[in-house]
Parts: structure tokens; C-alpha cells; sequence
């Protein structure tokens, strides 16, 4: 075999393109399904994530505790266990060859919701969301305008996290037209 190529060429990229075209689902199409599963189950698992975080990290209320280890608990089992559930799960909601069936799960991933709470504990100071509060801040202003932008660094790393989970998932068993 030989190293290196003799007469390179982009003919196979185009006839790749052109043979996808010509397929029963064009190309464009599997690609606007991957991106549009991975921004919104990325967007909405953030926004969930952190939402949830804030409360586990921030308020006091009785059960707390017993969550977050429920938390961490999930975190033992890894994504591919889950499927068979999932499918059940999905199949029976009638969520089957819709979105929803890839974004929904997304929502509820608990390593964002690992993540996010472990930061907040340690960067959003309990000072500044009370003196947020004396202000006269309403709960959901204070976590949105203040607790949120401390924990940008969180963001980016869930952010990233998540959707290459989400672009590399194999739901092909979700969607079949």
C-alpha cells in the first residue's frame, strides 16, 4: 500500500453529497435533526440543571440531602444502561420518532445537575444573595441575575458537556421517518 496519494481528489465528496441528496432523507436533513436535538436538549438541560442546582446548593429544605445523594447515586449508572428503560419509557408517552424523545431524557441528565450544584457551593457566596434579597430581589432575579453570572465558568464546561454527549448519542432507535 501506499503512504500517500498519487493524484488527489474532491470527487468523492461530491459524489457523496450528490448520493445523499438523491437518498429517500436528504442529508441536510440528518443534520438539521442533530443539531436542532443537540441545542435545545443542551439549552434546556442548562437552564433545568441550573435551576435545580441553585435550589439543592442555596435553599434549606427538609429532603435536600437525601436528593442530592439520589443525585450522585445516578451518577453510577452510565447512559447506555438506561436505554431499554428509556425506549419503554418514551414508547409508551408516545414520544417515539418525535424530538421529544431525544430532548426530553436530555433534560434530566444529573451530571449537569452534579456539576452546576458543586460550583455554586463553592463560587456564589450566601452574602451576596442575601444582601440580593434585603434589595428586594425576587427569588427567581436573584438566581438569574446573580447566581448565574457567578458560575459562567460551570456554564461553559455543562455547555460543552453536554452537547457533544447529545451530537455523539445513537437515537436512532427514537426516530425512524
Amino acid at each position: 500500500p501506499r503512504v500517500y496519494v498519487m493524484s488527489p481528489t474532491l470527487e468523492n465528496f461530491i459524489d457523496l453529497f450528490n448520493l445523499m441528496n438523491t437518498s429517500w432523507v436528504p442529508f441536510t436533513r440528518y443534520i438539521f435533526n442533530t443539531v436542532f436535538t443537540s441545542v435545545a436538549g443542551t439549552f434546556g438541560h442548562l437552564f433545568l440543571a441550573s435551576l435545580a442546582a441553585y435550589a439543592l446548593a442555596k435553599m434549606k429544605f427538609p429532603g435536600r440531602n437525601t436528593m442530592f445523594q439520589i443525585v450522585v447515586l445516578s451518577l453510577m449508572f452510565h447512559p447506555t444502561v438506561n436505554t431499554l428503560s428509556n425506549f419503554i419509557i418514551m414508547s409508551t408517552m408516545g414520544m417515539i420518532d418525535t424530538y421529544l424523545a431525544i430532548i426530553v431524557p436530555a433534560l434530566a441528565g444529573t451530571m449537569g445537575l452534579y456539576l452546576m450544584k458543586q460550583f455554586m457551593e463553592s463560587s456564589v457566596s450566601d452574602a451576596v444573595l442575601e444582601s440580593a434579597r434585603l434589595d428586594g430581589a425576587s427569588e427567581l432575579k436573584t438566581f438569574w441575575v446573580i447566581a448565574m453570572p457567578m458560575v459562567k465558568p460551570a456554564w461553559l464546561t455543562l455547555i460543552v458537556y453536554s452537547f457533544q454527549g447529545l451530537w455523539n448519542s445513537g437515537t436512532s432507535i427514537y426516530i425512524y421517518s
